[in-house]
């Protein structure tokens, strides 16, 4: 996948060439990408990619199982865990979840800066930094060793910013069972708000539920 592709899913959702493209977006533009068999060859992987805009930092057991009748599925989690940083009841909660055999890190940074973060150790996370400018490479060439970046750097996760996105990967339904009750066994024993939730399904909004009027029997309309 080129960054030209990756760069015209982000004008699908509204972003133009050089802005931003935070956590949020960029699962947005995965969205499109994966729609468009942008993503590799591999048509059986399944794509669950959430909306940071919602704001409950939810994977919702229903959609992922519906997914995975077709295959593997790749989970983009988007989540805010903090205001201007991330909030220290969270912290070793995120590091935590780099131990689940489903954990594939998660993408975020600093405002202007983004990362892929690997591993952690304490409240230090490690990261890859994709952004390495070199001279001009003769794609025909074999060696494609500085396509990669080979160096990790570390980060004190108070320091990252808290706009970020989680990454897993489910082989099927018995891995999935596995990721959340890991992760509800997390929530368990470090207590506090959660960052990450899982739930059967989705609740419906009060507007889309449907009630009954009835008639008592003094003529008052119960809804």
């Amino acid at each position: 996948m080129s960054s030209l592709k990756f760069w015209r899913a982000g004008q699908q959702v509204g972003k133009k060439a050089g802005t931003w493209f935070g956590p949020n977006t960029v699962c947005s533009a995965f969205s499109k990408l994966h729609a468009g068999g942008a993503l590799g060859s591999d048509n059986n992987l399944q794509l669950l990619a959430y909306d940071g805009n919602d704001g409950d930092n939810t994977i919702y057991k229903s959609e992922a199982l519906e997914l995975l009748q077709a295959g593997p599925l790749f989970i983009l989690l988007p989540t805010r865990l903090g205001v201007s940083s991330v909030d220290p009841s969270y912290i070793p909660k995120i590091s935590h979840v780099f131990s689940f055999p489903q954990s594939l890190g998660f993408i975020g940074g600093k405002p202007s800066s983004a990362h892929y973060f690997i591993a952690s150790q304490g409240e230090a996370v490690y990261y890859l930094d994709p952004h390495t400018p070199q001279p001009l490479i003769n794609i025909s060439e074999k060696d494609h060793r500085s396509f990669h970046s080979s160096a990790a750097h570390r980060m004190l996760l108070q320091h990252v910013d808290p706009s970020l996105t989680f990454g897993f990967y489910v082989k099927d339904e018995a891995d999935l069972a596995d990721l959340c009750e890991r992760l509800t066994t997390m929530n368990q024993a470090l207590g506090g708000y959660p960052a990450i939730s899982v739930a059967d399904k989705r609740c419906l909004p009060a507007a889309d539920l449907n009630f009954d009027e009835t008639e008592d029997d003094d003529g008052v309309i119960l809804v």
